[in-house]
């Protein structure tokens, strides 16, 4: 298949490790990753993306012009790593950003609800099934919060190239949705809200740096020194380097 004849789990990866170094070293904004006008591409990947203009295996630096493909949710290595292989799931995908961009874990789910509600007579597709799923009031809550991010995806196959119809849809992908309260009519809409959740993003890669540095997972007595450098590094307009700085020179880092 063109996943493996284009190495793509390869240069998929090998786009997002360049992506984040250009981002520190260039002291980005940390709002990169969710929305950019840049990436780094190949070939194979220019073709999975449908960038023309990109004929070398060599990875290069180019300005997007397509504005459904920037920052971290349009990278391959994302899209699959969020899918199975075989297929995409709005739940999985969407619990991917909650969870690694935006650092907004649900609560797991009990232990009596199944991953979707057996009971699914007369829903035909995944959209009206998650929508009997959040008919449980146990699952509501957190679901509203996960599906829409996941559906905004589903333009997106399983290893990232763009599609407009989707297994288990009807007709073009419904790729819209309502989240925090604002409606969104695709993924380019979804990221405008999720820029400003700028903020929420630098929390929780701060607080996965310090995990990562301190070999532990941060506790409550933590949140105020977070706080610290979440306040410090908007006063900075977010850049990642800036960022790296006040995680190392924090209480927490050099105490650990």
């Amino acid at each position: 298949t063109g996943y493996y004849h284009g190495q793509l789990e390869r240069n998929g990866r090998e786009e997002t490790v360049r992506f984040f170094r250009h981002v520190l070293d260039q002291n980005l904004s940390v709002s990169h990753f969710i929305d950019s006008d840049i990436a780094f591409v190949n070939y194979p990947l220019a073709r999975l993306y449908g960038i023309e203009g990109v004929n070398g295996r060599a990875f290069e630096l180019i300005k997007l012009t397509d504005p459904r493909r920037g920052g971290l949710l349009g990278q391959a290595s994302v899209l699959t790593a969020s899918a199975n292989g075989i297929d995409s799931s709005p739940v999985i995908r969407g619990m991917w950003v909650l969870e690694n961009l935006l650092g907004m874990p649900p609560l797991p789910p009990p232990d009596n609800v199944a991953a979707i509600e057996p009971d699914i007579r007369g829903a035909t597709t995944i959209r009206e099934q998650l929508t009997k799923h959040r008919g449980v009031e146990s699952c509501a809550t957190c679901h509203q919060k996960i599906d829409p991010l996941g559906f905004a995806l589903e333009n997106f196959d399983p290893i990232g190239g763009w599609r407009h119809a989707a297994p288990g849809q009807r007709g073009e992908v419904d790729a819209s949705g309502e989240w925090n309260g604002h409606g969104f009519k695709d993924i380019v809409d979804l990221k405008k809200l999720l820029v400003q959740q700028e903020d929420w993003v630098a929390r929780n890669l701060a607080g996965k740096l310090l995990t990562y540095a301190t070999g532990r997972k941060l506790d409550l007595p933590a949140r105020p020194h977070l706080d610290r450098i979440v306040s410090a590094s908007k006063a900075k307009g977010h850049g990642l380097k800036d960022l790296v700085h006040l995680v190392v020179q924090s209480e927490i880092f050099m105490n650990k």
